[in-house]
């Protein structure tokens, strides 16, 4: 749970506050795209969902719109990184605290702090719950090296997947009290990307 995810999940929250198009740019997994079309008669997102190639084929790609969520193909190095913040009025960088150092993430980013680029925020996604203190551990790690973070984190659950597989958004997984609960941590992430970007 990561990239997509949160691309998803956020363009859902954003569909609410207006017009909302989700831009896939990894075409070679397209996790985004096949995860928004796998049920055509579901009208559950509210956004409209588009291939990077066809968005970028257009006269005035993305007029008309109120919020432009882009899926990056994910990896990106430290140049594309500050291209990325550059052109956008938010760079979300989603990580998983995987219980291992930070210093990959710190020295990726590093760049962005030289260079003076401030419009970017890591998001921490898929947190285990308590006693793991991954999350936590990871939060201090990257505060101590001055990167940017959200005030909020995803945690971990199994409705994410399910709602991946079943071309639905999160919070329409039946049975599974986590899917409301990721739900609910999305919209704190979304309403602190829009005291960011206003």
């Amino acid at each position: 749970m990561g990239k997509s995810t949160s691309a998803v999940t956020l363009a859902a929250h954003f569909a609410g506050r207006g017009r909302a198009l989700l831009v896939d740019a990894d075409e070679r997994l397209r996790s985004a795209w096949n995860w928004t079309t796998k049920k055509e008669d579901y009208a559950g997102w509210g956004f409209e969902v588009q291939l990077y190639s066809a968005f970028m084929e257009q006269k005035n790609p993305g007029e008309g719109y109120d919020f432009i969520i882009l899926d990056t193909k994910g990896g990106e190095g430290a140049g594309e990184l500050v291209a990325l913040a550059r052109n956008s009025s938010l760079l979300i960088i989603p990580t998983k605290p995987d219980g291992v150092s930070a210093d990959g993430l710190v020295a990726t980013l590093q760049p962005l702090l030289e260079k003076g680029v401030t419009n970017y925020r890591v998001l921490l996604t898929d947190v285990p719950p308590a006693p793991n203190a991954d999350g936590l551990d990871m939060r201090l790690e990257l505060d101590t090296a001055g990167i940017p973070l959200f005030g909020h984190s995803i945690r971990h659950a199994v409705a994410v997947s399910k709602a991946a597989r079943e071309g639905i958004c999160v919070r329409d997984v039946r049975g599974d009290r986590y899917a409301k609960l990721v739900w609910m941590d999305y919209e704190l992430v979304s309403r602190e990307v829009l005291n960011h970007v206003k």
